[in-house]
This record gives structure tokens, C-alpha cells and sequence, in this order.
């Protein structure tokens, strides 16, 4: 609730998927070099070996490792085949798209170290990676400069929205919420009303707040998100009717420009992100491509 969360979470999808890749190489690197009995953890006098945590891994992850280094090899030879390359300009516009649902690029790559132990590296190589799954996936499909020109005045656009940082008192009646704004209009501080009167309980704790959200945002009533349109930070407002029956009181806490570490995207970008609509699903094409190259699992056993 506190920023948007599509781009957060198809970046978070994808890079789990890293996750698994790398470590899984890491797993097997330890396998191999380390087959002692060697401890790694203890729990009051219990021991956990190497051995057996590098098979509980296996066990656990091990086909999905490998299936997911496999398509990353598969996708390398057909990159090489179709002698596909990758700008920095689109590794950009990528990592951009990801960035999006945070306030900064500094927040992103924080978070993704310290959620995921992920450096600005290894997002690099899985930008590239999936930049070119995708150039595989479109490169037949034929996209006209009419449709790249209204992609992009569509992007330019929803780079303009803004965001909100709202607190909100919501009550279950009309005179509950007169009560509220009155003791608001008295002097009363905004927070310390919603504590006492709101029954959301999610925010009334927080005094409230719902953190920053985006204009647009389709988990917020429609009713608040029209409301706050014309507002200036420090704005209270309400009563608003609500859809479910409930009445809110909004105050605008403050407003900033929706982030984006990047304000334009290429043209090259857009037209595979127009593509992308008209092809097949990215992991059948991974399934393809192992196909293709005779790529196999021989054995995940311990």
C-alpha cells in the first residue's frame, strides 16, 4: 500500500529466479570441493554437516537450479545463432522498468542486496538475460512505427503521474465522520483523531497513514483517488462517500512526481515491449530452447 507494486513484483519473480540460478552454482561448486562431513550450523548440541545441507539443497531445488542453468546456456546459443546484442540503453530502459515501484535507484539496489544478496552486477546480467529471451521471443513478430510512437506517448505520459502521501480517518457512519472532521476543524491533530475513530484497523494504529501511493492506484477507492486530485500537501478533506457504505476523511501529508530513474524509454524497447504482447509465453520459449539444443537433466540425485 505504501508505493505501487506491479513493477516490484515482476522484478522480485524474476530475480528469485536468479537467486536460484546463482546459488544453485554455488551449491554444486561446494559439493564438488567440499564432500567432508565439515560443520556449518549447530542447534544446542545437534550439528548440521555440509553434506547433508549441500543434499538438502539439492533435494529441495535441485532440478529447478539446473533447469534454470540450462535455459540460461540454451538462450546464450541462440543469442550467438541469431547474433542478437543487447545496447546499454536497454539495460537501462530494463533496470528502469524494475526501479519504478521505488523512491530512488539507491532504495532499489539496497533492498534487492539486502532482501536477496543481489549486486548491481548480477541485475545487470539478469537484464540482459531477460532482454534477450525476449529479442528471441519477438524477433519474427512485425511492429509498426504508428504503434512504437503511441507506446511511447503513452509511456511519456504515465511518467507524469504523481504520488500521495495520505493518512485517512474511515468511518462507518456520516455521523461519526462530522464528528471526526469537527474535531479536526478544532485544532485537533490529524493522527491522534484517526487513533481514536477510525475503523480501519490496518492504519489507525500509524495514526492513519497509508504511506505513499500512486494516483492511479487500483488498490485505493476510486473515490479517495478522485478526492485527492486537486489537493495540496497539508489538505484535509472529507467527508467522502465511499462505495462500500464507509465515509473517509483524506489529508494530503505530501506530493511528489511518480519515480522513475529513467523519464524515456528507446524506441528499440518499446517496440519489443509491443511484441511481447503478440508472442508466446517467455517459458515456453525457454522450453523450446532446450528442446532445440538437446538440453537434459541427468540426474538431481544426492
Amino acid at each position: 500500500m505504501t508505493r505501487g507494486r506491479s513493477p516490484v513484483w515482476t522484478a522480485v519473480l524474476v530475480l528469485l529466479s536468479v537467486i536460484i540460478m546463482l546459488l544453485g552454482a554455488f551449491w554444486v561448486i561446494r559439493a564438488v570441493q567440499h564432500s567432508s562431513s565439515s560443520t556449518v550450523a549447530m542447534v544446542g548440541n545437534e550439528s548440521i554437516s555440509e553434506q547433508e545441507w549441500v543434499n538438502e539443497l539439492k533435494r529441495r531445488y535441485g532440478k529447478e537450479i539446473l533447469t534454470q542453468m540450462l535455459n540460461h546456456q540454451a538462450v546464450k546459443l541462440e543469442v550467438q545463432v541469431r547474433h542478437i546484442a543487447v545496447t546499454e540503453e536497454e539495460i537501462q530502459d530494463d533496470l528502469a522498468e524494475r526501479i519504478s515501484g521505488y523512491s530512488s535507484p539507491a532504495d532499489f539496489y539496497q533492498e534487492m542486496n539486502t532482501q536477496f544478496g543481489l549486486s548491481a552486477d548480477d541485475l545487470r546480467q539478469e537484464s540482459e538475460y531477460q532482454i534477450e529471451l525476449e529479442k528471441i521471443a519477438t524477433a519474427d513478430i512485425k511492429i509498426t512505427d504508428a504503434e512504437v510512437d503511441a507506446y511511447l506517448k503513452q509511456y511519456e505520459q504515465s511518467m507524469q503521474k504523481h504520488q500521495f502521501d495520505l493518512a485517512w480517518i474511515e468511518l462507518d457512519t456520516e455521523e461519526s465522520a462530522q464528528q471526526a472532521i469537527e474535531r479536526i476543524d478544532q485544532g485537533e491533530v490529524f493522527s491522534s483523531v484517526a487513533q481514536s475513530m477510525s475503523v480501519d484497523t490496518f492504519s489507525a494504529p500509524q495514526g492513519g497513514a497509508l504511506g505513499w501511493i500512486d494516483q492511479d492506484d487500483p488498490f485505493q477507492p476510486p473515490e479517495l483517488l478522485k478526492a485527492i486530485q486537486d489537493m495540496q500537501a497539508g489538505d484535509v478533506v472529507g467527508p467522502i462517500t465511499l462505495s462500500t457504505g464507509h465515509y473517509a476523511i483524506v489529508q494530503v501529508t505530501d506530493i511528489r512526481p511518480a519515480p522513475s530513474a529513467k523519464q524515456s524509454m528507446s524506441r528499440e524497447t518499446a517496440r519489443r515491449k509491443i511484441a511481447l504482447g503478440q508472442a508466446k509465453p517467455l517459458n515456453e520459449i525457454e522450453q523450446q530452447l532446450r528442446e532445440k539444443y538437446n538440453a537434459y537433466i541427468l540426474s538431481v540425485a544426492e
